[in-house]
């Protein structure tokens, strides 16, 4: 029958073993380190029958009990019926692993030196693991047992079924100081152990089970299941919520019931927190538990509280807890009492809080729990990755968005579901937009300008998501224009308004036409136009007026309108006197219609002699002082007339003082203008026989222009003299002068005059003057 049974049993083991050479690149299942298989334990089977068929030898027999608590000893034969889990060839594997570690975490192999172990570091038979302050670690065993180091916790690595040297079923671990939590083998539910170096023993068939080890007392509490605590010779069993503890080799004492769970208060951070990435606060607070010495608060990324973010002890007078800066992901937290005996509580409700990326666009924007301050042109964006669900206002849920627009879609309220159904309501509150336009009236350009100064805009693209626009309401007419960015930010806008008046309504709007904000201005009534401006006068005959030496016929040729003129000229020529010098200085200017000249010559140069020129009168050197005042013009002096009034002051040669009265006018017409004067020269005292008491004079002349810096003239004189001579016959001296003028302010003039003496008898005379002058005003020609 044995030999039946051995036969059948290496036929299986045949089939067993081909099946996995045919599938010899079959990757290892979930959660395993290498590709496995189930053996069927029949009758009689031993771990050595076993070992010979799967892999040729029973030197192999430790493989059985990698993922196995069977007892290989002796040649013992196997349960029948139960299902043994196997390697599925001869590998070697660490017997655990740290799943995770946080800081200040390290571990010594046997007979090693200690080094900072991290997630995924394999741990041997007698491995060392040592949490510090700060460290926490999750270490899970081949056959899924798992434990978890608190802080400042030390455990020596057993191994797993296969180590029999302590007893059948073996401790996990060995706990040195501090505090791990056992969990069920995920393969069986086979109870987890931990072991204390005094012998105490505590079998844990839960999923939350911590063990305690300060100095040489050890504390149990056991939060779900059930566990065995061993010690001095006895056991007690410790069901939920309840715990025991031992000192060295002394038995447990009786299960006591554990601290109740702590209630949670109100208020606090929502199920779901929106926050810049990096930002998150988690507020919570919960009421006081009786002989509470201290709470612990745990917050956790998964909701075995394996992955922990936060484990704070914290004293029984403070019952509120902060955590700041949390980054983006799913949290639960939870709180438990420690009573005076040292004994850890009951857990709490888990709190979930779904923190979720976002980020506000815009000025002024502000996270505030359940409430979000918000710009109506900004734009709320929401990291990808987010464990919740979205919906706007009552609209359905879906995944979150990137970006929501609050400009188009203006949502009020914004609710989120987490996976377990939780839903939290979050308020958008829009931030106020203002504007202040300012509004100005141009008179000369008739238009209306707008600056706008805006608030609640800063961050906002104001072109592109605002638009603004100048809606102007000004009697009938109804207008809109867009409003340009300026400089610092200002909105700017023209609107001419040619000839309306009234009060105008200025509305700035945006692309959706919301008021932002508004003016009033009065726009005058357009004024009438101003009268044309008179044509400019034009300067009539020569700037400076051709002069020659005369004994009483240096009459100047005079222009209505005094120039403003200042002159020095020289005149050489030939008279009755014979050749005669003499130099002159001359001034003139106009104040409104009055015009003020002056001229002033030196004393002659001549040989003057009665005897030979019978009838001849001496140069004069006399200093003229002349007024005239401009009575009539019109137009661009198409005709100007003054009456004019000269004194003469007599210099060296004891002449008596004339004065002279006349009149002047003239006209221009294209590049010529023409100027005539009359009048006479009258003495103030008896005439003498050579100079007469009244002098009557005509001169008229002509100028031309044929540049602009460039003006030529002639001018004729006759003058009626009625007391020379020695008969008193009337004398009739006459002439001809012609000149040229040339230059701007600073110019130079040249003229010549010919014609008959002022002696008695006929004789020719002539003359030539050249002058400096310097013109004080300008004239278009």
């Amino acid at each position: 029958m044995r030999t039946a049974s051995r036969g059948a049993l290496a036929a299986l083991g045949l089939v067993l073993f081909a099946a996995p050479r045919a599938r010899a690149d079959t990757p290892p299942p979930p959660g395993f380190l290498e590709p496995i298989v189930h053996w069927g334990v029949q009758k009689g089977e031993t771990c050595e029958d076993i070992a010979k068929v799967m892999y040729g030898s029973a030197t192999h027999v430790p493989l059985i009990q990698r993922y196995n608590r069977v007892d290989c000893a002796g040649r013992k034969s196997l349960p029948e019926g139960i299902t043994l889990i196997l390697p599925k060839a001869v590998t070697s594997v660490p017997d655990a692993r740290i799943k995770s570690a946080h800081p200040d975490v390290r571990g010594r192999p046997s007979g090693g030196a200690w080094d900072a172990v991290g997630t995924g570091a394999s741990l041997y038979r007698n491995h060392n693991v040592q949490t510090m302050d700060e460290g926490r670690a999750h270490i899970e065993f081949l056959d899924h047992t798992h434990v978890f180091l608190a802080q400042n916790t030390l455990v020596v690595i057993y191994g797993t079924a296969k180590n029999t040297r302590v007893s059948k079923v073996p401790p996990t671990v060995e706990l040195e100081a501090g505090e791990v939590q056992a969990g069920l083998s995920a393969l069986r539910g086979e109870p987890a152990e931990v072991a204390v170096p005094d012998g105490g023993v505590v079998r844990a068939a839960s999923r939350d089970t911590v063990v305690e080890r300060k100095k040489t007392r050890t504390t149990v509490a056991v939060f779900d299941g059930k566990a065995s605590v061993q010690s001095g010779g006895r056991s007690v069993t410790v069901p939920k919520d309840f715990g025991t503890r031992f000192e060295g080799t002394a038995p447990p004492i009786p299960p006591r019931p554990l601290p109740p769970a702590p209630r949670w208060e109100g208020g606090g951070s929502p199920s779901v927190v929106l926050a810049p990435p990096g930002t998150a606060v988690i507020t919570t607070s919960w009421q006081p538990v009786e002989k509470a010495k201290a709470y612990r608060l745990e917050v956790s990324r998964d909701e075995g509280f394996h992955d922990l973010v936060v484990r704070e002890e914290i004293p029984a007078d403070v019952r509120s807890f902060r955590a700041e800066k949390m980054p983006p992901g799913s949290y639960r937290v939870r709180v438990r009492a420690i009573d005076v005996e040292e004994y850890l509580g009951v857990a709490s409700d888990v709190r979930t809080i779904e923190v979720v990326a976002a980020e506000l666009r815009g000025e002024g924007v502000r996270f505030e729990g359940k409430t979000l301050t918000v710009n109506p042109y900004g734009v709320l964006a929401l990291a990808a990755g987010s464990r919740v669900e979205v919906a706007l206002d009552e609209g359905p849920f879906g995944p979150p968005p990137a970006e929501i627009d609050l400009l188009k879609q203006a949502p009020k309220t914004l609710r989120f579901r987490t996976k377990s159904g939780l839903e939290e309501r979050v308020t958008l509150v829009p931030l106020p937009v203002a504007s202040a336009p300012a509004a100005t009236f141009d008179e000369a350009s008739r238009e209306i300008r707008v600056r706008v100064a805006t608030t609640g805009l800063g961050g906002i693209d104001i072109p592109a998501r605002v638009a603004p626009r100048l809606r102007l309401r000004l009697g009938e007419r109804v207008e809109t224009v867009p409003l340009a960015v300026g400089e610092g930010g200002a909105l700017r806008a023209s609107i001419p308004v040619a000839a309306a008046r009234g009060p105008a309504q200025l509305d700035v709007l945006d692309a959706r036409g919301r008021l932002l904000g508004a003016t009033t201005l009065l726009v005058p009534e357009k004024p009438a136009p101003p009268p044309p401006r008179p044509p400019s006068p034009r300067h009539l005959g020569a700037w400076l007026p051709p002069f020659r030496p005369a004994g009483v016929t240096a009459v100047p040729w005079t222009s209505p309108t005094a120039p403003a003129t200042v002159g020095r000229g020289l005149s050489a020529g030939i008279t009755a006197n014979g050749p005669v010098f003499q130099a002159n200085g001359r001034v003139s200017g106009s104040f409104g219609p009055l015009g003020l000249d002056a001229l002033i010559v030196t004393t002659p140069f001549e040989q003057a002699d009665a005897a030979q020129m019978p009838g001849s009168v001496p140069t004069e050197d006399m200093a003229w002082l002349g007024a005239r005042y401009l009575v009539h013009r019109r137009g661009a002096s198409e005709l100007e007339i003054a009456p004019l009034f000269r004194i003469g002051l007599p210099l060296e040669n004891q002449r008596d003082l004339m004065f002279d009265l006349g009149a002047a006018a003239g006209g221009a017409r294209g590049r010529m203008t023409w100027v005539a004067n009359a009048g006479a020269r009258f003495l103030l005292s008896e005439p003498s026989a050579r100079i007469p008491w009244v002098q009557p004079y005509l001169l008229i002349g002509a100028t031309y222009d044929p540049l602009r810096w460039l003006r030529a003239y002639v001018v004729a004189d006759a003058h009626v003299l009625a007391t020379i001579g020695t008969f008193r016959s009337v004398v009739v001296p006459y002439g001809l002068t012609a000149g040229v003028e040339a230059g701007g302010s600073v110019f130079l003039t040249l003229s010549g005059w010919i014609g008959r003496a002022e002696s008695v008898t006929w004789q020719a005379a002539g003359t030539v003057t050249g002058s400096l002058g310097f013109r004080l005003e300008g004239e278009g020609r």
